[in-house]
């Protein structure tokens, strides 16, 4: 729900048509009519419910929304469009810290949370978070002396027995290191047809599996036409092929193919500001360009997809001939030479990602070490608060 969306640009609007569309409690969404009591019951509850979304496939959690109730009184699981909305809370993002707090002194290994409080009328507030689908999975509450390991089956929280917890620790080891080895290879099949450096850029959700893409539904398309680094966009046709749908990016050797288990992967042909007795220059900035906007789009992909992270994603320069990196001089115009690299393949480190709504935090360090490999510190498209600093035009 509200996938690659930030919970702090959750609107009232979004939480109305959720509850007026009457969307039914399911494995990754729970409603909570009030706050957890702040008792040791409260508590312990409280770090189930959480801990239960991160050992199933992640979810959201919602308090402040009432559900409808049957003859016998009890919650059906759907909201109640005609229940007052949110809950009175004085200070609710002192509420959301007590509670991540919790998160972190009693839930192990170690759980990112995402919350925010969500204004609604007449002073309330919805308290959202949302637990990621983890890639440390099992974890487990430590609270009182006891540990629990809970799960979640459709609606209902229930604890995990010796036997499931063996098979989840062998199936993510598995799903993870699986995940890794297609994208290393989608990394060295794209195809290089000159002697110009190819940026290869790869993302793939950690439990993606066979045919989990239908490459074949027209919103997937439309999609993919859309998927271009020029404004307004190139929308240059997709292609049917063997491992998905394709489409060119320009009318040179670069590509962005989605193939069906749910692995994204382009190759771009870096644009040379010049070549000089066999060395070619370019600009590394172009680097996180391309990255940058490259999640962006994959962001819409997987949206329409249906398609839920946690993701991988890694990146590969490709140099056939020597390069140069060229960078802005300290005279206004002028240009410099950093430092030149050599024939290979520079493989950058695989990033985890529960979801792309930080693309900053999630590409920035594989742009700095793209500027350290020409000699420089650090990529200069970030601030000191790593915020991405939109180039002059």
């Amino acid at each position: 729900m509200w996938e690659n969306r930030r919970l702090r640009d959750i609107a009232e609007g979004d939480l109305r048509q959720l509850v007026e569309s009457e969307l039914e409690e399911h494995l990754q969404l729970e409603y909570k009519s009030a706050l957890y009591e702040t008792n040791e019951r409260g508590n312990k509850e409280f770090l189930q419910d959480i801990c239960m979304f991160a050992n199933a496939q992640g979810g959201t959690l919602l308090i402040g929304v009432q559900e409808r109730r049957d003859e016998q009184g009890q919650p059906t699981g759907s909201p109640d469009p005609a229940a007052p909305l949110g809950v009175q809370v004085q200070n609710p993002e002192a509420v959301l810290q007590a509670y991540d707090a919790r998160v972190v002194a009693s839930i192990e290994d170690r759980l990112p949370l995402e919350s925010a409080a969500i204004p609604v009328a007449d002073g309330l507030h919805v308290l959202a978070i949302r637990v990621p689908n983890s890639l440390r999975k099992p974890h487990c509450v430590r609270y009182q002396g006891q540990v629990y390991f809970p799960s979640r089956r459709e609606r209902n929280r229930y604890p995990m027995d010796v036997r499931e917890i063996k098979e989840m620790v062998m199936r993510s080891a598995s799903q993870i290191e699986q995940s890794e080895q297609r994208l290393s290879a989608a990394l060295l099949e794209m195809a290089r047809q000159d002697d110009a450096p190819h940026l290869v850029i790869a993302s793939i959700p950690v439990f993606g599996q066979d045919f989990m893409i239908d490459v074949r539904a027209h919103a997937l398309f439309e999609a993919m036409r859309r998927f271009s680094f020029t404004n307004p966009p190139n929308l240059n046709q997709p292609y049917f092929n063997f491992t998905g749908l394709e489409r060119q990016l320009s009318n040179d050797v670069s590509a962005v193919q989605t193939r069906r288990n749910g692995l994204i992967v382009m190759n771009n042909r870096m644009p040379l500001r010049e070549v000089e007795r066999e060395i070619a220059r370019f600009f590394p900035e172009r680097i996180d360009y391309l990255l940058r906007i490259f999640v962006q789009r994959i962001v819409d992909v997987y949206r329409t997809a249906a398609v839920q992270g946690p993701y991988l994603l890694s990146m590969m320069l490709r140099v056939k001939a020597r390069v140069i990196g060229s960078y802005a001089g300290t005279i206004p115009g002028s240009v410099e030479d950093a430092s030149q690299i050599d024939v290979g393949d520079y493989r950058f480190p695989t990033m985890q990602a529960d979801n792309f709504v930080e693309t900053d935090r999630v590409i920035r360090p594989l742009c700095d070490q793209a500027h350290q490999t020409f000699g420089r510190r650090s990529s200069p498209r970030f601030n000191i608060d790593g915020v991405w600093i939109e180039p002059a035009r």
